[in-house]
């Protein structure tokens, strides 16, 4: 039986009921006064509260995709990994800095801050976290401004999920130590606007955020007025995980006169509502989304670098399809696991190649333009 099967997840609710009756009918004889009898009711709890725990897990498995299967879980087999591109065409020295614009964040090396971000377009305030390059202020900025990542996390989450389960500081300070990439400034929204909801980055309808709009325009608008940013589109870049991978990939592709690739480790490329559904699904503004479409019928002038796993149900899909898809000026890097479940400890190891492959195909990103 498979880890997510249906089958499995059954005979663990199966057994931890069979258990909880078993231990109501029996509690009379455990009830006994002797250490055996201690010993019987203290293994009896124990092994209720593990058959619940268990299939706790298995269905929360199977509905995030944690792990794909046993050997997943277990460890047994490393995922052999294959990339693909499809197209129709060491760690920095730190110096802590200032940033009269935002709250500096404890640790980091003095270059984390927060900041609340207004909407002017959207009608959205927001919090962002800037990581700053290291030397920020204290040496030249590059000719025409540093570049910029705008990086989203997953649901649920939140922006520090890249300074910790993804270690994005060391892998940025790595790729510049490497001169295989210009030190960018990375902008980390908070996605949850309101609090607790799966937006998927989109706007609302009347009286909803206006999400969409806040991340492709407000946001960028106000790093270039704040920071030494540069402002053109081979200068801009998205990356996201999980969720956020689904909106990195939208804010690229429906804006390419803003970012120029987008980063997607375990992402999408159709929106993948909860409970909130802001139009219906066959709407114009849904159809609108779907990204594997745009790629067919108008593919946008961007590059994308995807890692998906074959046995990830939520990502592979549309991402395989979207690499099937690509042609004309749209040119898609497919990074493929033939194993792995749907989570962190798996995208942290490849955020360095990602980086890499940033510097060497967007030309505000490159040591030397390409």
């Amino acid at each position: 039986m498979g880890l997510s099967s249906p089958v499995t997840q059954g005979v663990a609710i199966a057994v931890a009921g069979a258990a909880l009756v078993a231990i109501v009918v029996g509690w009379r004889l455990l009830a006994r006064r002797g250490f055996l009898a201690l010993l019987g009711r203290a293994a009896s709890l124990i092994a209720v509260n593990l058959t619940v725990l268990v299939a706790v897990f298995l269905v929360v498995n199977s509905k995030f995709g944690l792990y794909s299967d046993w050997d997943d879980l277990l460890g047994i087999q490393s995922s052999q990994t294959t990339t693909t591109t499809t197209s129709g065409g060491g760690v920095g020295s730190t110096t802590t800095v200032s940033d009269p614009h935002a709250e500096q964040v404890a640790g980091y090396d003095g270059r984390v801050f927060r900041a609340q971000v207004p909407g002017p377009a959207s009608g959205v305030t927001g919090t962002v976290l800037v990581m700053l390059p290291a030397g920020y202020g204290t040496k030249p900025a590059p000719a025409g401004g540093y570049p910029v990542i705008e990086a989203f996390h997953g649901y649920p989450g939140t922006p520090q999920q890249w300074l910790e389960a993804m270690d994005v500081m060391p892998a940025v300070d790595g790729a510049v130590a490497r001169k295989q990439l210009v030190a960018p400034i990375v902008v980390f929204p908070d996605l949850e606007i309101p609090a607790g909801r799966d937006t998927e980055c989109v706007n609302g309808g009347p009286g909803e955020s206006q999400l969409e709009t806040w991340m492709s325009k407000d946001v960028p608008d106000w790093v270039e007025s704040h920071y030494q940013a540069a402002r053109t589109a081979s200068s801009w870049a998205t990356m996201g995980l999980s969720m956020g991978a689904w909106c990195a990939n939208q804010m690229t592709m429906l804006h390419p006169d803003r970012f120029g690739a987008t980063i997607s480790f375990g992402g999408y490329f159709k929106p993948n509502f909860g409970s909130w559904k802001p139009f219906a699904l066959n709407s114009p503004a849904a159809q609108r989304l779907d990204l594997v479409t745009l790629a067919k019928v108008s593919p946008p002038a961007v590059r994308v670098w995807a890692l998906a796993s074959k046995s990830d149900s939520l990502s592979w899909p549309s991402t395989s399809a979207l690499a099937a898809a690509a042609h004309g000026p749209l040119q898609v890097t497919l990074v493929t696991q033939q194993q792995g479940g749907h989570r962190t400890s798996i995208w942290a190891g490849f955020v360095p190649q990602a980086l890499d492959w940033l510097g060497e195909n967007l030309d505000g990103f490159a040591p030397t333009p390409s």
